[in-house]
């Protein structure tokens, strides 16, 4: 079921969690100045949301974290300057 997978998802990665959560608070204060086609718009988002993580999910539980390892392994200063690993500039000198 959506909710099982989503609540397991949320657990795990809070940080999405949270920007759920702040979607629900954001609809709630739009609420409570009576603006209900914003509230439409802001919870229409958060059903999306939702469903693109329980998709995701559903196919590839470990989705983000391969995302997350690729984005660690990837060093953009070795990219910028064109580095070469340590050992070889101390071999060079020798």
């Amino acid at each position: 079921m959506m909710i099982d997978v989503l609540s397991e998802f949320y657990t795990n990665h809070y940080n999405l969690g949270i920007i759920a959560i702040f979607m629900l608070l954001v609809a709630a204060f739009i609420g409570s100045k009576k603006n209900f086609k914003g509230v439409v718009v802001v919870l229409s988002i958060f059903l999306v949301y939702n469903l693109v993580l329980y998709n995701k999910t559903k196919r590839d539980p470990y989705w983000l974290e391969k995302i997350q390892d690729k984005a660690t392994a990837y060093d953009p200063v070795k990219e910028l300057w064109n580095e070469k690993p340590a050992d070889d500039d101390v071999n060079k000198r020798k």
